[in-house]
Order: structure tokens, then sequence, then C-alpha cells
């Protein structure tokens, strides 16, 4: 089984390096390791890191600075009090601004929280504010600021009522909506005319909020009749995402990614190269891969063992391997660069290095 699985990582390496990957995994195994670190030691790949599911924080060079996005893994070049992060302990854990600025977060982050946390004018549509602010307006529509305030309404209502007076007068529109239906009846040699008295008060009032909710309220109104639900909830999050704005457009239904609290921590983070009996079956090698002017230095990985054929060569065989003449079925060395890994009772080494110590043992792979 070791060897099925090492042909998949031969081929999963040879596929990565043709992509053109800068870090790829293979599973943790022992045999795994050994063929990592004699590839590494060879020049094929430049790192060689002991991680989790996610790349630990050296698997990445420090000199990257990002500090305006959080991923799932604790990387050391993401910031955990970024704007991203911000949001989430407002969300999630219901801070407020005072507690961001307690826990370390700049101006810029809380500033990030603070847009973000509150429902978008598509979002509180959506969520049927809209048709509240009709129903208020077509209520105390005509009524004056002392006549609000009397009947118990803040300022913001009074300034609501008094601007739909001034820019919204849905009657107005609605009169003029007949005329324009009258008119194109006249053209098309109707004598039927609609008054506004002929409308029955259902008709009137649907005409009416048809109206008003086309010509929309701003986002600060909808969110004084949403009250504390113009706040943004995990589900709206999970669901719409954020609007964010770049190069001047908004883009709307964004995606954040949230991570757990111990990886929020910057001195709680993931060990490195620590093997337990409870994360054993979760760890991975994570590989950097290598490559020279554009060119990947690793371009090919071949087995030679099979799990239903292994061949096992002595250092004497192994000799003329190395300086390109043909042993049984194994081809002579004469790839640039090219190695030939090999099982031994002291491990996985190199097919010159077996030679040079005068032992032999079973070929692996051979990667040029």
């Amino acid at each position: 089984m070791s060897l099925v699985n090492l042909a998949h990582v031969c081929s999963h390496l040879q596929n990565a390096s043709l992509a053109r990957l800068g870090l790829t995994s293979i599973p943790y195994s022992r045999l795994h390791l050994q063929l990592s670190v004699l590839l590494h030691k060879q020049g094929f790949i430049q790192q060689v890191k002991l991680g989790g599911p996610s790349p630990p924080a050296s698997a990445f060079p420090a000199t990257i600075s990002d500090n305006h996005h959080i991923t799932s893994a604790p990387h050391r070049d993401r910031s955990p009090r970024s704007g991203e992060a911000a949001l989430h302990d407002v969300v999630y854990n219901g801070k407020s601004m005072e507690d961001l600025a307690m826990m370390g977060y700049n101006d810029e982050a809380r500033l990030f929280a603070r847009e973000h946390s509150q429902l978008s004018k598509t979002q509180l549509e959506k969520d049927g504010w809209d048709a509240k602010a009709v129903d208020f307006v077509l209520a105390h529509s005509g009524k004056s600021g002392e006549e609000m305030k009397e009947e118990g309404f803040d300022e913001r209502a009074v300034q609501i009522i008094e601007r739909y007076n001034i820019h919204h007068n849905a009657t107005t529109h609605l009169r003029e909506q007949l005329a324009h239906e009258n008119r194109l009846r006249e053209n098309q040699g109707d004598d039927i005319r609609i008054e506004e008295q002929d409308l029955s008060q259902y008709q009137m009032e649907q005409r009416l909020r048809a109206i008003v909710r086309k010509q929309g309220f701003d986002q600060e109104t909808l969110q004084y009749f949403a009250g504390p639900a113009s706040l943004a909830t995990p589900r709206h999050l999970q669901q719409d995402g954020i609007t964010v704005s770049a190069m001047g457009v908004e883009v709307e239904n964004q995606p954040i990614t949230t991570i757990p609290d111990e990886y929020r921590d910057p001195w709680q983070l993931e060990e490195e190269g620590v093997v337990t009996q409870a994360n054993r079956a979760s760890r991975r090698l994570w590989l950097g891969m290598k490559y020279w002017d554009g060119v990947p230095v690793l371009k090919k990985a071949r087995m030679l063992s099979k799990p239903t054929k292994r061949i096992w060569l002595n250092s004497s065989e192994l000799g003329k391997v190395v300086r390109g003449s043909n042993a049984g079925e194994i081809k002579g060395m004469n790839q640039v660069g090219e190695v030939m890994a090999v099982s031994t009772d002291r491990g996985v080494m190199e097919a010159r290095e077996c030679v040079e110590r005068r032992i032999g043992g079973m070929v692996l792979c051979r990667i040029w």
C-alpha cells in the first residue's frame, strides 16, 4: 500500500510543478517524509514543513504583508486585528466599538466593522423594511411636525415625513399618473376616463403604495424602521456577504471568511511539527516547489518498483546505474541532475550515497 501511495505522490508532485504551484501538500507518512527530505537535500524543492490541513505560518515568507484579509489558516502574515476580524467579533461575538478598541483594533479596522455591520439598502429591502416605511409614510403623510410630535414620534420620524411631503408627494404623482393614462386612452380612441374619485379605497391605496415603493427610501430611512434589525447577523454574512468598494465601484455579495477563535489569538497559533495521537491523521507535509527562470526544477517523477513487482539492487548494480549503464530492468541515469531514491535498512537514500556506503535496497523512483 505504501508504494501505491508513493506513486500518487510522484504523480502529484509532477503535476504541481507543471501547474507552477508555489506550495502543495502530500499525506504525512514516514516514507513520504523521508522522500521529501531527500528531494529537499537534492535541491528539487525549497522547503518541507509539517502542518495540519492548513499550511503552517513558516511556509510563507515573512516579508509578505497582507493585513486586510483573514483565512482559515493561522498565517503569520495575516493580521488577527484586521477589519474582517473586527467585523467577525461584532457580528458573531457581539462586541461593541469600545470593546474593539480595548482589544487592540485600530481606527481603520473599527471603521470597517462599523460600516459593514450595518445592512445595505438592498439587504434591508430584501428583509421587507421598505414595506414598513411605505405604510408609515402613507399613514402620516400631510401631518405637520407639531402633530407628529404630539402623537409621540421622535425628530427622525418628523424629518422623514417632512422630506416625503417636500420630495415625495404620492398623491400628486397619482394624479399625474391618472392624467397620463387618460391621455393614452384618448389617443387610442377610448372615451372612458378614470378620475381619482372613481378609484376605490383599496385601488387608491395600492396605487399609492406602488408609487412610494418605486421612488424608494435611502439606507438611513430603512435603518430607522428596522431598528436593531438593521445590524448584520451571521445569516446575512453567510448568505449575502458584504458590499465592498473597488476602484469606485460598489461590489455586492462579497463573502468574508471567518475563522475559529483559537486561530485569532497570535499566541495560540497551531504548533508546527507536533504530531500527537489526536492530530496524527490530520497531519500533512507542505512542500514548497522550486523554479528557476520560470522553469520547474522538478520536471519528472517516475516510479520504478510496483506493489506487484518490487525491484532490488545491490551496491554493485546501483554503481552501474549511477554511471549510466543498465542493471537488469533499470536503465542507467543519463538525465542531467537525475536522482534515484532507494529504500534501504537505513532509510530512504539517494543511489549515489548507497554506492558510496556500499549498501543496496529497493529502488523507489527516479526524479529529474
